[in-house]
């Protein structure tokens, strides 16, 4: 009875890392499942997510983020990526759609990129004020909506060396253990308890 519990994780290439580990940590509790894809940027998410319900399946919880490809400065499609207005309203739709699903929906921060990690104007690059100011966003709508926050940029950012990879982006492999834990954390406290 205690594995009926079926717990999504939604994300971009940060959830990919830690979901492995989540499962593991909440073996026994829940069933973690995310896409297989990576949820990329809000636009995406919100046009791919009846797909992957269907695929997945009802969730009990769902620990979701968008924002680092929100963010992000891509020269092959524009500068900004998703501009802040159009990322608040898409992740708006999101959360309602979501909470159709379950009332147990808990939202991630963007994790940051090292300071020292160059922006490129020829490349896919981030500043770190710009997915600052996608959080401040995120966490408004999400305050608003009284969603619980799992902050995982503040939890990186505390240790950005050992957290983050070589690439200075993706997380390194003490920076996946200490999200993984956050997540099962975080997902634990809000586990229906029927």
């Amino acid at each position: 009875m205690s594995n009926t519990r079926r717990v999504l994780l939604l994300g971009d290439s940060i959830r990919i890392s830690y979901q492995p580990l989540v499962a593991q940590l909440l073996k026994g509790m829940a069933d973690v499942v995310g896409p297989s894809d990576n949820c990329q940027f809000s636009l995406y998410t919100l046009s791919s997510l009846d797909r992957w319900i269907t695929e997945l399946g009802q969730p009990d919880v769902v620990h979701w983020n968008n924002g680092i490809h929100d963010a992000g400065h891509n020269p092959n499609r524009s500068p900004v990526q998703i501009p802040i207005d159009v990322y608040r309203a898409n992740i708006e739709f999101i959360l309602k759609r979501l909470t159709t699903l379950t009332p147990h929906v808990i939202w991630a921060t963007s994790t940051p990129v090292h300071p020292d990690r160059p922006f490129k104007t020829d490349e896919w690059s981030w500043r770190n004020k710009d997915i600052d100011q996608y959080n401040k966003a995120a966490k408004e709508v999400m305050a608003k909506n009284n969603i619980p926050i799992n902050d995982l940029h503040a939890l990186v950012w505390k240790n950005v060396d050992k957290y983050l990879a070589e690439d200075q982006l993706h997380l390194s492999e003490s920076g996946v253990k200490a999200c993984a834990e956050a997540v099962a954390d975080t997902v634990k406290a809000h586990l229906p308890k029927d």
